[in-house]
């Protein structure tokens, strides 16, 4: 009788190739997965070694996997980062340094430069010791650059400002002096040459004394606007009734000079410069009272508002609203500019400076400043500041 040529085979036997197969299969898998990942990723050994390269890694450094496989992965690095990734990459391979994400700089065969965002896990043999570590990379080069130019821009901008501010205070003060002159001997000639000079020199005379007199104030508010960020004092717990009641005791004499009234309701404690709440506010109060309307009493009320949102802090509103001749919104960015007025010099006194030094007091609180209006009907200036805890400082 002939033997049976088929071998047979036995249930463990079975059973392990179909595990053999199936781990085959599984390797295949991962192999392919890692290959074709559209992120950059190797795994180096403990020293650094690199044993694998994708396809993703190779287009990101310009080099192929054949120019990479077996070198330090600092071979490809900038020469700053290649000392410190040697130092630092055996204790995290080894599992002797937490894997935190870090950040490198490469370089192509081109000489061109690549920052990427590290993120490692560990790689474990059969046993489940440390034997290397996987690395992905994420291409970050412009996001940086970006940052960089942007924070290079920003300290320009700001020595520019300063330069400005310097400019400005400095000008200021030397044009001070002159014009004081002006003013001085203007009145020494009125005082004792009034009658010689005839009706047409005392013409004259009045308009010149009238220029200086606002050029004066001109420079006054450009003195104080440059100040608004250069001469500031620290952050503190700032009763707004009260800095309102100063500033009403202020501006007493005009209002009577109107038959005025200021109505003020609530007002919180708010974390900010009291001088500078003390200037936003008697300018907003003042232009409320300059602005009125002819034969009609200026009536001025000043009060709070609270607005929470449901997904941010609260914010504080500070509103100043009148009753005079308004304006129409479509010059709302308008007004806030500096020298921009919307009416004659001889209609209403002014600079047109005031509402610019608002603006500017009221971003450096980190707020914000606007008004509604509509012509014939008043107008209303909303200060929105920010809802900070009274404990706290800033500058």
């Amino acid at each position: 009788m002939l033997a049976n040529p088929e071998i047979s085979q036995s249930p463990e036997s079975t059973g392990l190739h179909s595990l053999q197969a199936a781990l085959q299969q599984s390797e295949r898998r991962f192999s392919d997965l890692f290959e074709e990942l559209p992120l950059a990723c190797h795994d180096v050994d403990p020293d650094g070694v690199i044993l694998r390269v994708n396809q993703a890694e190779c287009a990101l450094f310009g080099f192929t996997a054949a120019q990479m496989l077996g070198h330090y992965i600092w071979e490809f690095m900038v020469p700053e980062d290649r000392e410190k990734t040697r130092l630092g990459l055996r204790r995290r391979a080894l599992g002797e340094a937490p894997l935190v994400p870090l950040e490198r700089e490469y370089v192509r065969p081109d000489g061109t430069t690549v920052i990427l965002e590290i993120h490692q896990k560990l790689i474990r043999d059969q046993a489940g010791r440390p034997a290397g570590l996987r690395t992905f990379l994420l291409d970050i080069t412009e996001r940086k650059r970006t940052a960089e130019a942007l924070l290079k821009q920003t300290e320009k901008l700001a020595r520019s400002n300063a330069e400005l501010e310097q400019f400005a205070y400095v000008a200021s003060h030397d044009l001070q002096e002159p014009l004081r002159k002006i003013l001085a001997f203007g009145d020494r000639l009125n005082r004792k040459y009034r009658e010689a000079l005839g009706e047409e020199g005392r013409d004259y005379l009045t308009r010149m004394s009238s220029a200086a007199a606002r050029m004066q104030a001109l420079i006054q508010d450009l003195l104080t606007l440059s100040r608004v960020a250069s001469h500031t004092h620290p952050f503190a717990a700032v009763n707004l009734a009260d800095v309102v009641r100063t500033v009403v005791s202020d501006l007493e004499s005009r209002i009577e000079q109107f038959g005025a009234s200021v109505e003020v309701g609530s007002l919180p404690v708010i974390l900010g410069d009291r001088m500078q709440m003390h200037q936003l506010l008697q300018n907003l109060i003042g232009n409320g009272l300059k602005f009125h309307k002819p034969g009609e009493k200026p009536v001025v009320k000043v009060h709070s508002e609270l607005v929470n949102h449901p997904l941010g802090p609260a914010e504080i509103c500070i509103v100043v609203e009148d009753n005079g001749i308004g304006f129409d919104e479509k010059y709302l960015d308008r007004i806030f500019q500096v020298f921009q007025r919307l009416h004659g010099r001889n209609e209403y006194e002014g600079t047109g400076i005031g509402l610019a030094i608002c603006r500017k007091i009221v971003e450096r609180h980190g707020g914000s400043l606007t008004a509604k209006s509509t012509p014939g009907m008043g107008a209303k200036f909303i200060a929105t500041l920010p809802s900070r805890p009274i404990s706290g400082e800033n500058s």
